[in-house]
């Protein structure tokens, strides 16, 4: 048999002791600021300018905590707005940002490489899911500026690479011998919208996913 104070001393002792928190909400400021003037000294009261100091702090405390309450609901809505927004996506071809190509077939599709500066030499590398260089292409020379990529969908033995999703890599180099860092757009047509860890997601029609806020424009 155990006893009522057995049980309790145990409880106790498993009991995890709560951590105090750190953060002062305005309920809590309200309580202690109250608890203040209600054990004041009353032959030497706190002085007025202090009192309306603190006064001051938990008005602002207030109207923070207000506007927070409201940007959460206006962030809300915004995300909700552009989530029905993004289904107008459905059934157009669109570029974005991104190094994710795919074959299909005889069928590959297309990229848009933008060199911020002259560039002696350009090689577009295509590596396979597992990670291998499958194909390594010479662009040769290129000026500053946008040109489009499209892989012929043949690997270094100049045979047909598999069906599926493949990633580009550009190693371009300038006239001094230094590496020109190039940006990268993708096309795809969209199939669908989906919504993950509060951004939205354009799926297309080839299995690829890219975020919406990296769509560039839409082709068609």
């Amino acid at each position: 048999m155990i006893d009522a104070t057995t049980y309790l001393n145990n409880v106790n002792k498993n009991a995890k002791p709560k951590t105090p928190s750190k953060d002062l909400n305005k309920d809590a400021f309200l309580k202690l600021f109250v608890t203040q003037l209600k054990n004041q000294d009353p032959v030497n009261p706190m002085d007025n300018k202090e009192q309306l100091a603190q006064l001051a702090q938990f008005s602002s405390l207030e109207r923070l905590t207000n506007i927070s309450k409201a940007m959460d609901g206006l962030t809300k809505t915004v995300k909700t707005v552009i989530g029905l927004n993004a289904t107008g996506y459905i059934g157009k071809t669109v570029m974005a940002k991104g190094i994710s190509v795919s074959k299909d077939g005889s069928e590959t599709t297309s990229a848009s490489i933008s060199l911020p500066a002259a560039c002696k030499s350009v090689y577009v590398d295509i590596f396979d899911k597992k990670g291998a260089l499958v194909r390594s292409v010479e662009m040769g020379s290129k000026s500053a500026g946008k040109f489009d990529f499209k892989w012929d969908g043949m690997d270094k033995d100049k045979k047909a690479a598999a069906d599926g999703q493949y990633r580009i890599v550009v190693r371009a180099e300038s006239s001094s011998g230094k590496k020109v860092l190039a940006n990268i757009e993708v096309s795809g047509k969209v199939k669908a919208v989906n919504t993950a860890g509060g951004q939205n997601i354009l799926e297309l029609e080839d299995g690829r996913k890219v975020l919406l806020s990296n769509v560039t424009r839409v082709v068609a």
